[in-house]
């Protein structure tokens, strides 16, 4: 570690980290409603303080979530700093969600979830893990480098982003697809026990809907039971395509899955069922496409068809989470940021995968190094009595103001 790395990491103040993500915890951005005015606030004035140029940034109402949520989209800010440096290029981009889940068993908690308290090394609280502690932690290596007073060969943007958990189309989605974030290097900040994570499955919600004939309920044989149709397809998913998507497999992720999570059919208890709905998530490992998925499922219905008799059903898409994360472990960013990793806590460690969801799905597909990287275990994510340890956040404070130096030095 250099003379400037000793000068810039000596910025970095535990109690001031601490105090900070204290803060974030106590802000309340729950989804939903999504609010994320009062949480994005302490971001700015975090950042603007140190002298980073910073702005809020409110989504058009053209961003539309796939929920019909009714949220205000002046309700749901995200923020947007920018460390310039000498040079404009290269942009390595800070991304880390604001808002949380919501509290539904608050009786549950050993404290309250929004006061952030202290016990034993670790801060409790919703959005402790996800993703209040990625976003502390950002945002103070974005301060303890304005402060040092740094002027790096390329540009730092730290964004703390609304709307994450409602899918990320008021949020990242729309931030990306305006212009505002057009990474060279992206480092998503999601709890990964201060591991380096390289590769995410993407996710694809489908409907089949399944058509019938409608029937008297006394009279059976004179429809087609949707439901029915529904409940054979079902089992021939479960026997056929699931054992093959066992075998889809990747060095750092799950196997390749499909889960059926919704069913929908029939109006009365006397009549025969004319349309069934069916709600399937696909989680997708790298090398699968959604044409792909679709037409796997399309040939299942149509093997169903011939061994029983012809009926009609339609596929929708009702959400694309992205293409699948699946940087090579070689990359710059990625062996960068292992040595830092290494340098801080004296092991060696290796990539591993990240098994949630993060908006790194949205730049998978612009063949730019991705890392998803942060503080808590995933375990406690959503959970009650979220927290995350003090050691891991300081570090990842650490780990992010070295990077930015390292990558832009």
């Amino acid at each position: 570690m250099n003379s400037l790395e000793e000068k810039v990491l000596s910025m970095i103040n535990e109690k001031e980290v601490v105090e900070f993500l204290q803060q974030l915890i106590r802000s309340k951005s729950t989804y939903p409603p999504g609010d994320t005015r009062e949480v994005a606030n302490v971001c700015l004035r975090k950042l603007v303080e140190a002298g980073v140029e910073a702005k809020l940034i409110y989504p058009d109402h053209d961003a539309k979530s796939i929920w019909d949520d009714g949220v205000d989209h002046n309700n749901i800010p995200s923020v947007l700093g920018v460390l310039k440096g000498r040079k404009e290029k290269p942009v390595l981009v800070y991304n880390a969600h604001i808002d949380t889940v919501r509290v539904e068993d608050s009786d549950k908690w050993k404290y309250d979830p929004f006061s952030g308290v202290v016990e034993d090394g670790y801060i409790y609280g919703r959005g402790a893990g996800d993703d209040k502690s990625s976003v502390a932690a950002q945002i103070m290596a974005a301060v303890a480098l304005a402060r040092a007073g740094v002027k790096l060969n390329g540009t730092l943007i730290v964004n703390p982003v609304a709307d994450e958990e409602a899918c990320s189309y008021r949020g990242t989605k729309w931030l990306r697809d305006k212009g505002y974030l057009n990474p060279d290097y992206l480092v998503i900040g999601e709890q990964t026990d201060n591991k380096v994570a390289v590769a995410e499955r993407a996710v694809l919600w489908i409907e089949v809907t399944i058509k019938g004939k409608a029937a008297h309920g006394a009279m059976p044989w004179e429809g087609d039971n949707a439901v029915v149709r529904a409940a054979q397809f079902i089992n021939l998913v479960e026997s056929d395509l699931v054992p093959r998507l066992q075998e889809r497999t990747h060095p750092y992720l799950p196997h390749s899955t499909i889960s059926v999570t919704k069913i929908n059919g029939g109006v009365n208890s006397n009549a025969i069922p004319e349309i069934c709905n069916i709600t399937l998530d696909r989680r997708l490992v790298p090398g699968e496409t959604k044409e792909q998925v679709l037409k796997e499922i399309n040939d299942l219905l149509a093997k169903l068809a011939d061994e029983t008799s012809p009926f009609e059903w339609e596929l929708k898409v009702t959400y694309d989470a992205g293409a699948p994360v699946n940087t090579d472990p070689n990359e710059g960013l990625i062996k960068t940021l292992l040595g830092i990793v290494e340098d801080l806590t004296g092991e060696k460690t290796n990539p591993i995968g990240y098994r949630q969801g993060s908006d790194g799905r949205l730049f998978a597909d612009r063949a730019i190094p991705i890392a998803i990287y942060g503080p808590s275990d995933p375990a406690v994510g959503h959970s009650t009595n979220e927290r995350v340890s003090i050691k891991q956040l300081v570090e990842a404070t650490k780990v992010y103001t070295l990077l930015a130096l390292r990558m832009l030095g």
